[in-house]
């Protein structure tokens, strides 16, 4: 794994903390985990101050959808790094997507699997 070069300030980058929130549907300090994991990344103002572009709510709204099959914020994290900041490109998205839907589909074989164990009380005889 390669050392990320610190991203140039970005002219774009101009959502407050609390817009992404609001926006993302999740809290000021979701934002804040969701940074610290490198699912998304922030500039700074000159008063410290942090900073997102637009596609920060995008990446938070995937990296939400992600939690919900299981994927852990390490595993948002790496789908997402693939995708450049503001990338329009639509392809990379719906790569990013049908890698949440393959791995819904492999969780939901997985709980299947369980849930016919239980029924069969095969977990008893284990």
């Amino acid at each position: 794994m390669t050392t990320p070069t610190p991203a140039l300030p970005r002219l774009d980058a101009h959502l407050t903390i609390g817009e992404v929130a609001s926006r993302a549907g999740v809290s000021a300090n979701a934002v804040r985990y969701y940074e610290r994991y490198r699912v998304i990344t922030a500039e700074r103002t000159a008063g410290n101050a942090r900073r997102f572009t637009v596609d920060a709510i995008c990446r938070i709204r995937l990296a939400v959808a992600a939690q919900r099959v299981g994927l852990s914020l390490a595993d948002s994290a790496e789908i997402l790094a693939e995708i450049p900041p503001m990338s329009p490109d639509l392809e990379q998205w719906s790569r990013a997507g049908q890698r949440l839907i393959d791995a819904g589909q492999a969780r939901i074989a997985e709980l299947t699997e369980v849930v016919g164990e239980y029924r069969s009380l095969g977990f008893l005889r284990s």
